[in-house]
């Protein structure tokens, strides 16, 4: 039995719920179900407290509340329309208890019947803004003053005067307030929970979007990284083989000619060996030459992404710049004189890889930056525990309002200083990670001057 009514109850709160309702929503339309339904309860004790005594006239206004309410209520079922349906609740929770109160003979007779038009203060709080929960109030304390005033014209008909039973009215109108008002805050602790939550999920979609975009840029740097690497490798590999080959060459003619030279000095004075000698130093050395230069490429990867060290560690900024520089040289392409001007400047306590994709970034751009022929200038310097790491650029530079979007995802601008993309974002969120600060000063056709400013711990 009990079970047969908890389901009704909750079928009857649902009637005004709709599948695409979020759960704020879901939760004022049943808290508007649950305060008429209390309301009905209410309308329905008072009706029989009235009919006992055989006021049949003042049991008529909670009768006629509680048919108001179910018709307000089934109007709910079929139309969904919060706002109207609200209103007439409203409307008849705030004036009907007055009406009631006067027509059993004032505030004494009724116990203060009028104490259930709260709850339609409480429901306008709920529901609605504050401006307009006013109006509700202002209409409640009207309502209150004519109650004042219109006393002593009801008084004469008190019917229900005797002490006992003022006191127990008064008794009942207390707890039935108080149930809604208990009711009431039941809601709003729950409404908070429910923004809390929806807090939480919010902050935490946007932590994973925020990590979603920082390592799709990384695999942008790893492609981009790797087809540089491909391209400052294919020479010195390109060298290595040929090299190879023609050592190869050379030594079986070595070896030959000391199978058919007789002596020692013929060998020496034979122009073949010599010049196969020659060639042979030459090669090895350019061999070597081509060496160093994939152990720099190699060495430069490894100081970039620092997979073999701690992830967050005192690091050597410079050493970052310089291992970008040389991964991305092919952007400069011969056309592009890059300026150090490095300062005195302490270890910087980093997430080294992710700091070095940052300057992989702003030297991109700024290559991106340039028609043509042009200079980057690199400076650092070190003020009052922060390191400040500034790219200055000769290329095309940007316009005020480009500016103030410039760290927008996605921003782009074809054919001038930066195709944004998600880098700029992405460094963003790098350097506020490590409580920095990037800063952008631009104007058209003066170039940009990018500053990356650190703590040092």
């Amino acid at each position: 039995m009990l079970e047969n009514s908890k389901t009704l109850f909750n079928r009857l709160a649902n009637i005004g719920t709709q599948p695409s309702d979020t759960e704020k929503e879901k939760l004022h339309k049943r808290f508007l179900v649950y305060v008429a339904l209390l309301m009905t309860g209410g309308g329905l004790l008072w009706a029989s407290i009235c009919l006992y005594h055989g006021l049949y006239l003042p049991a008529s206004i909670p009768l006629g509340y509680i048919a108001i309410t179910a018709a307000n209520l089934w109007y709910f079922s079929v139309s969904k329309r919060l706002g109207v349906v609200r209103f007439f609740q409203l409307l008849i929770s705030l004036v009907l208890p007055f009406i009631f109160q006067w027509s059993l003979g004032g505030f004494a007779p009724s116990g203060a019947v009028m104490l259930w038009a709260m709850t339609a203060i409480l429901g306008a709080l709920t529901f609605q803004e504050i401006r307009v929960t006013l109006r509700w109030f202002v209409g409640y304390l009207a309502l209150t003053a004519a109650s004042g005033v219109l006393d002593s014209v009801v008084s004469g008909d008190a019917t229900l005067a005797s002490s006992a039973t003022g006191t127990a009215l008064i008794v009942v109108n207390i707890i039935g307030v108080s149930i809604i008002v208990f009711g009431l805050m039941i809601y709003f602790v729950r409404s908070n929970e429910l923004a809390y939550e929806e807090l939480e999920r919010m902050n935490t979609a946007l932590v994973e979007s925020q990590a979603q975009v920082v390592q799709a840029e990384k695999m942008a740097s790893i492609g981009s990284l790797t087809a540089g690497i491909a391209h400052e490798m294919n020479t010195p590999i390109g060298v290595i083989n040929s090299n190879t080959d023609v050592s190869g060459r050379c030594i079986a003619n070595i070896v030959k000619m000391l199978q058919n030279c007789k002596t020692i000095d013929e060998l020496a004075n034979d122009k073949q060996f010599q010049s196969s000698l020659e060639v042979l130093q030459n090669s090895n050395r350019v061999t070597l030459d081509s060496s160093a230069r994939i152990i720099q490429l190699v060495n430069s990867l490894k100081s970039f992404t620092r997979l073999d060290e701690a992830a967050f560690q005192k690091a050597d900024v410079h050493e970052g710049i310089d291992s970008a520089l040389t991964l991305i040289q092919h952007e400069f392409e011969d056309r592009i004189d890059i300026v150090k001007e490095y300062g005195n400047i302490p270890r910087v306590s980093c997430y080294p890889g992710e700091l070095n994709q940052v300057f992989m970034n702003l030297l991109k751009n700024a290559a991106e930056a340039i028609e043509g022929a042009g200079k980057i200038t690199i400076r650092s310097f070190a003020t009052n525990g922060t390191v400040h790491v500034q790219m200055e650029d000769t290329g095309v530079g940007l316009a005020p309002e480009q500016i103030q979007r410039i760290f927008d995802p996605g921003i782009k601008r074809k054919g001038t200083r930066v195709r944004a993309g998600w880098g700029l974002f992405a460094s963003y969120k790098i350097v506020e990670k490590h409580n920095g600060e990037i800063k952008i000063q631009s104007e058209p056709g003066r170039g940009t001057t990018v500053t990356v400013a650190l703590p040092t711990t």
